[in-house]
């Protein structure tokens, strides 16, 4: 990686991928910082990081409130130093019919979907040019391609979110700041999903084996970065 504990972001945590991102840039050997809406469960993380060995800071933070994203991001590279990655991992999402979508609704999964992504990204890239580096990777959504019926608020957030990400693309790969956006195609195995009738590990995808496929990204040669991969388990239908 160049440098000793390079810091990494990972803003969207909970016990899933989230928890699965943190636990593998820790074990690689990155400062991580998290942020979630409340520490209730990250605070359990982070001293299972820092008990194996790792440095991290879990922060609450409403990653849709500027001046909070502001405030979590400043402290947190205070502490641990510039950013060498960020990934936007939070997300939202309604199934309802479009006619009776609440305008309130729709705003929430903008804000959490893409809104949020634009504040972290922002905030962090000016550090990034400056030292001519850094991995940005946002987590996207089957519906950032194809949204499906009843899914028209979650849709529109995720498609905004992939558009960013590939004109962020462009503009920051010859600045030396790696893009990318990861469609998730299915569902992941959570402790909330495995709750849900039809649900096994089979045909799901596993937290553990998202996170490999992040750092693989994190780990390219700028000579052949990838801009969009999708992920999906091997009996998912495309």
């Amino acid at each position: 990686m160049g440098e000793e504990n390079p810091l990494a972001i990972v803003a969207g945590v909970g016990p899933g991928l989230g928890a699965a991102l943190c636990r593998r840039l820790s074990a690689a050997g990155y400062a991580v910082a998290g942020l979630a809406r409340s520490r209730d469960y990250t605070d359990e993380l982070a001293a299972e990081m820092e008990a194996a060995g790792g440095t991290a800071r879990m922060l609450a933070c409403d990653l849709t409130d500027e001046h909070a994203v502001r405030e979590s991001l400043d402290s947190a590279i205070a502490d641990l130093g510039a950013p060498a990655v960020l990934i936007y991992n939070a997300g939202a999402i309604a199934m309802r019919p479009f006619a009776e979508i609440p305008v309130e609704e729709f705003d929430r999964l903008w804000a959490v979907n893409c809104r949020g992504a634009f504040l972290c990204a922002r905030h962090v890239v000016p550090a990034m040019q400056a030292r001519g580096r850094g991995t940005i990777i946002f987590t996207g959504a089957s519906a950032a391609t194809k949204a499906a019926a009843n899914f028209s608020a979650f849709g529109a957030g995720k498609f905004a979110l992939r558009g960013m990400a590939q004109s962020m693309a462009r503009e920051l790969g010859p600045q030396g700041i790696h893009v990318a956006h990861v469609v998730i195609d299915g569902m992941i195995w959570t402790p909330k999903n495995r709750a849900r009738p039809g649900v096994t590990q089979d045909n799901t995808l596993h937290p553990e084996a998202i996170a490999q496929s992040y750092m693989a990204l994190i780990d390219q040669d700028r000579s052949a970065w990838t801009q969009e991969l999708d992920l999906r388990p091997d009996v998912e239908t495309f």
